[in-house]
């Protein structure tokens, strides 16, 4: 099985796509960063929310950033382990 990697970086509240990835994850930077939810789930400076699937299966969740107010940036990482098909 191969995969691509792909790192993405969001400042506006919107929803993700999986697409059909077997892992993915969600983190907000420790420094300079407003509160971030990822579909409910608070993310605290600093703190990643990692969700993989079984071997074999894929994610088609469609997950929501929202932002909170703050005085820093909104800021999200997200990596995406893809399929390389």
């Amino acid at each position: 099985m191969r995969t691509k990697t792909e790192i993405l970086f969001y400042g506006e509240p919107q929803a993700i796509d999986s697409e059909g990835c077997y892992a993915i994850s969600f983190t907000r930077p420790l420094l300079n960063s407003n509160p971030v939810n990822v579909s409910g789930f608070d993310l605290d400076a600093g703190q990643t929310l990692s969700i993989q699937q079984n071997v074999g299966d894929e994610d088609w969740t469609s997950y929501d950033i929202t932002f909170g107010s703050g005085a820093g940036e909104n800021q999200c990482q997200v990596i995406k382990i893809m399929p390389n098909k």
